[in-house]
């Protein structure tokens, strides 16, 4: 072990402890939520991954530093968008095993699954076999990381380094007790999360988006999975990028994993393996065509180099790290650049985010552009209830929806657990095929959502596997896999994008830090519009609208709806004026506000695709009528 690393592991055995509970608050709870474990029986898993050692790590360095010297000569910066998700797994394995001198990570999650493990298994091999230097940042919150593998990683290499921002009571893994402490004794400190997702390698190129690292986020489970954006960059010059990841690196909130106190006592005590074994990374063969691609220089060019497109300018926005400390903040650099960008909108503002609840400022800037010019459109493109990961923040959109449409005069789309074009946003018919992993077994049998029984039949169906195809599920657990829309991405006037970190909602806005790219260019921008418009097709998302008015009954239902929505606190008339719209069969889209729009489109209600009494939908209900005070968490 460094020297250096185990003196300060033997200064912090004896730092003074976090501060003594003072009280615990009853709602802090719901932040802490339980997962329900289902009886098992013995199902076939996947198979064990065999070691081959004869396995190349080359990666094409050769190929990207050939595109880099053309970047650098004609000082164009080139971009393509990461839609699917395998293939931004395969292009973070090319770039890993391509990277010459250092490779850094900013995540807000890092789960230690498949993916987590696959991806830190060629970090390991990049840093012991070519000396690459290893720069790790993660958030801490949501994090459930083994001590003892951290504890090994820390003694790896002066050139390894892994540091968390804002652990919670300074301990990687904290008790349920320690979390509860920690909030009470400083609220918005322990709320404050690092949200940014970066990988930027060799100062050169820089992937950041929407993902995460862990299995949801690269189409690997049997399950929820997210429908989420990256945008890959080639830099002429990193200047920008390389400022913003210095600072939030030697922020005070970075805290490197020696100086937690748990990794601290297993250092002390070397009680943690030592053992580079691949098996300890791979416990599936599932990622060996990734990997074999990872290395295959034509797959290479024809995925990512040659649909590269060159763009005009690149603008790299991030948040302060000390913004956490000033939480809730009532100033944020990403927040402000994007709202600035709105404001000089003249035709079209395009927004993808996963999550949809506007602050008083955002709704302000909406409203103003509205009245400027009635010619402005606003699509918003945000999850349904059925496909979302978060029923709180989606509690809070539904009670506010009507503001939404009426004052605002937002185009709003929500998107489909099972979207009909699945296949070609994701590797579908491998998860609804294949054994699951160990992990995966309690998900058994368990779906969040009705099937719809209209989804066209997959292609190339194989005879004996029709009903289970038709019918979405994997056979051996009987569970569908469905996508979760994690992006968030924004187009101004077909002129300027945005892909990034940030989502539209208080807690992007007030709380975190972000982190993304706005890029200057009318053929990108044109690209991530189509990206989007599919997502906003009516096979894919349900459309928003105010309901079709009946005499009498509508005008009461808006009066009590109306008081309802004026009380401070609590909204408790349960009847909407807005429901979720499908297309008919054989009828062309017609807009909102068109003579013939309902005879076109037909009414499935808010909650479409969820059972009256599931668990989703009646949780949603309640926090909206009476949980609205947490709005500037979600």
């Amino acid at each position: 072990m460094n020297v250096t690393i185990l003196k300060k592991a033997f200064h912090n055995k004896w730092v003074a402890s976090r501060k003594t509970i003072f009280f615990l608050i009853p709602f802090f709870l719901i932040f802490f939520s339980s997962c329900k474990r289902h009886s098992i029986k013995t199902y076939e898993v996947f198979d064990e991954f065999q070691t081959n050692e004869s396995e190349r790590q080359d990666g094409t360095s050769r190929t990207w530093q050939k595109i880099h010297t053309e970047t650098k000569a004609d000082g164009q910066p080139r971009a393509i968008l990461l839609d699917h998700g395998e293939d931004s797994l395969t292009l973070r394995i090319n770039l890993i095993r391509s990277a010459q001198e250092s490779i850094s990570i900013q995540t807000f999650s890092w789960d230690f699954d498949e993916v987590g493990k696959f991806i830190l298994w060629e970090l390991i091999q990049a840093n012991q076999k070519r000396g690459v230097r290893v720069r790790l940042l993660i958030d801490h919150m949501f994090n459930k990381h083994q001590p003892e593998m951290i504890a090994f990683l820390s003694t790896l290499s002066s050139n390894f380094e892994i540091r968390y921002f804002n652990p919670t009571a300074q301990m990687l893994s904290p008790s349920f007790l320690e979390k509860i402490s920690d909030l009470a004794i400083d609220f918005h400190d322990h709320n404050a999360r690092l949200h940014n997702k970066l990988m930027f390698v060799d100062d050169k190129y820089a992937i950041t988006g929407g993902r995460n690292i862990n299995n949801h986020y690269f189409d690997q489970v049997i399950g929820l999975n997210y429908k989420d954006r990256d945008v890959l960059l080639v830099l002429p010059n990193s200047d920008e990028l390389s400022k913003c990841l210095h600072s939030y690196w030697n922020s005070k909130q970075s805290i490197p994993t020696y100086e937690l106190k748990d990794v601290n006592e297993i250092l002390i005590n070397k009680s943690y393996s030592k053992s580079l074994d691949q098996n300890r990374f791979f416990e599936y063969s599932i990622f060996q065509k990734i990997s074999t691609d990872a290395n295959d220089v034509i797959n290479i060019r024809r995925k990512f180099i040659e649909p590269m497109i060159k763009v005009d300018r690149v603008e790299w926005i991030c948040d302060s790290p000390d913004k956490v400390e000033h939480a809730p903040s009532s100033y944020s650099t990403v927040n402000q650049k994007l709202l600035s960008l709105m404001k000089s909108a003249n035709d079209e503002i395009l927004i993808q985010s996963p999550y949809m609840v506007l602050s008083d400022e955002t709704q302000n800037v909406f409203r103003n552009l509205k009245n400027d010019s009635e010619d402005l459109e606003i699509r918003i493109s945000t999850n349904s209830l059925a496909a979302t990961d978060n029923w709180m923040t989606y509690a809070a959109n539904y009670k506010e929806k009507r503001i939404y449409l009426e004052d605002l005069n937002l185009e709003i789309w929500e998107f489909k657990p099972i979207p009909e074009d699945i296949s070609e946003m994701m590797n579908y018919e491998q998860l609804l095929n294949r054994a699951p992993f160990k992990r995966e077994l309690t998900f058994h049998g368990v779906n969040k959502f009705k099937i719809n029984k209209s989804l066209p039949s997959l292609s190339g169906e194989k005879k004996g596997f029709l009903n289970k195809r038709k019918e979405r599920m994997n056979p051996f657990l009987k569970t569908a896999p469905y996508l979760s829309l994690h992006a968030k991405s924004f187009v101004i006037d077909q002129q300027t994008s945005f892909v990034g970190s940030y989502n539209l909602d208080p807690r992007s806005e007030i709380y975190n830090t972000e982190l993304g790219v706005i890029i200057h260019d009318d053929v990108f921008a044109s690209a991530l519009k189509e990206s989007i418009e599919r997502d906003v097709s009516p096979q894919n998302s349900y459309l928003i609208e105010i309901k079709k008015s009946k005499p009498v009954l509508s005008t009461i239902n808006m009066f009590l709806y109306r008081i309802s929505e004026a009380l401070p606190l609590i909204d408790p008339w349960p009847i909407r004026s807005h429901a979720s719209f499908e297309l008919k069969d054989n009828k062309k889209p017609v807009p909102p506000g068109h003579p013939n729009f309902f005879e076109h489109w037909k009414d499935v209600g808010n909650f479409p695709g969820l059972p009256l009494f599931a668990k989703k939908q009646i949780s949603a209900r309640i926090f909206k009528a009476a949980g609205i005070i947490f709005k500037p968490l979600l």
